[in-house]
């Protein structure tokens, strides 16, 4: 069990363990790092905390509060009138989702790919206990890197399947790295219709464009994660306009 969703459960029972728990986890976000522990207490006193079941969806609300996530992992999606997704980038433990640091709309999804812990605070609460300035220097920050991580995201859905297959998958060995004797682990379960909505291309053609790339001794899946065998050969892969 996670250490924010231990403290959400033993509420009950050890209030006061649970707050000293719920401090430890907001310590490691940096916009409280340097925040005095009777203020951080505070803060944990202040925050709520909720689960989200694996593969659930996360309310994105517009009601004064600053949301971010505290444990697990989650894809931020973009819905088309027809169900189908494109997912934008994943978001990690400690950042920030929601209004006031991006501009959701209906058409936007965030779902847990783990079971995750999310949390939110008042705006104005918080603004008490961090300062106006750090705050809102927080959040033209988090809105600068939504911003690269969406041009990022037109860079790499550019050319054939293959070469954005290529990218995708050398970016997650960048962002959830876990190195084994043969290679760098994707540390993150995807499944097929993942990748494919990453990359912009149907489940089938993706599932076949990553047994390609295992046949050429690229990638190799181990206990259902991805592991990245020969990255020099992704490499020139993404980058050759008739790769594979």
């Amino acid at each position: 069990m996670n250490t924010v969703a231990m403290s959400i459960n033993s509420r009950r029972v050890a209030p006061e363990i649970a707050q000293l728990v719920e401090c430890a986890s907001l310590r490691t976000m940096e916009l409280f790092r340097d925040v005095s522990s009777s203020e951080l207490a505070r803060l944990a006193g202040i925050t709520r905390f909720q689960q989200v079941a694996k593969r659930s969806r996360i309310p994105v609300l517009n009601d004064g509060h600053f949301s971010f996530l505290m444990d697990g992992l989650a894809k931020v999606s973009r819905l088309d009138g027809s169900g189908g997704e494109t997912v934008l980038y994943l978001m990690k433990p400690g950042e920030s989702y929601g209004v006031p640091v991006s501009e959701y709309r209906d058409d936007i999804s965030i779902i847990a790919l783990q079971p995750s812990v999310v949390a939110r605070v008042r705006m104005r609460e918080l603004e008490q206990i961090v300062g106006t300035g750090k705050l809102q220097a927080e959040i033209s920050n988090i809105r600068s890197v939504r911003v690269r991580q969406m041009e990022d995201r037109l860079d790499e859905m550019s050319g054939r399947v293959p070469a954005r297959t290529a990218r995708i998958l050398l970016r997650l060995c960048k962002e959830f790295p876990k190195s084994l004797q043969c290679g760098t682990k994707v540390n993150v379960l995807l499944t097929q219709q993942d990748i494919a909505s990453m990359i912009g291309a149907t489940r089938e053609v993706t599932s076949s464009t990553l047994n390609v790339f295992r046949r050429k001794g690229w990638l190799g899946i181990h206990d259902r994660y991805m592991c990245v065998h020969n990255p020099d050969e992704l490499y020139e892969a993404s980058t050759c306009a008739h790769a594979v």
